[in-house]
């Protein structure tokens, strides 16, 4: 494996995983859920600031989560529901998942922008790319399957989650949760080297 896709994976795993090691450990010293729950966020939120400070690199993914975790924190301690909590990846899920279809919807697939932004620096790049869009009718399909199919991918991920929360209990839940999405990216991204490939 590229040293990389390493890093790439070993940072997702801490991402992802610290919050459920940590919510388990407090779970088995004898805390309710919520703080139990709170903790876990609270370790990855120290996590994204040790990368940020000590290494100068700044996850802008796992920040974000950070911040949906903190607002998703001031709503469970509101209500006192400490299910709100495991939402914070389906949050962002969700809305990467409708903007990726809405983008679809409109004509202007997100991955296209993406790919498109990536060699604005390049102008002969930039320039035969936007001919391919004009001109491919193969190339423009290429852009709206992976984004509608990405798309959907994320949304699913989001709700099902949540659904499973108010079904299952939240000690399961907890860990169910982080595999699930976990699985989802790894499932995505294998699909879309198989359809890029397919394409070759």
């Amino acid at each position: 494996m590229h040293m990389d896709n390493r890093r790439l994976v070993a940072g997702l795993l801490w991402d992802a995983g610290l919050p459920a090691v940590v919510f388990y450990l407090c779970r088995a010293l004898g805390m309710e859920a919520l703080p139990a729950l709170a903790a876990g966020g609270l370790a990855a939120l120290i996590r994204v600031a040790y990368v940020a400070v000590v290494r100068r690199r700044l996850n802008g993914l796992a920040a974000l989560v950070s911040v949906i975790f903190l607002l998703l924190l001031a709503v469970s301690l509101l209500t006192g529901d400490p299910r709100i909590l495991l939402a914070r990846e389906s949050v962002l899920a969700g809305a990467a998942g409708l903007l990726l279809v809405g983008s679809c919807l409109i004509g202007k697939p997100i991955v296209y922008a993406l790919i498109r932004r990536l060699n604005a620096a390049d102008d002969a790049a930039r320039v035969r790319l936007e001919e391919r869009w004009h001109a491919d009718p193969a190339f423009r399909r290429h852009f709206f399957v992976l984004s509608m199919v990405i798309g959907a991918g994320l949304l699913l991920d989001a709700v099902a989650p949540v659904v499973l929360v108010y079904l299952l209990p939240i000690d399961t839940m907890a860990g169910l949760s982080t595999a699930l999405h976990v699985v989802t990216v790894v499932l995505l991204a294998v699909w879309v080297m198989w359809y890029r490939r397919r394409r070759i």
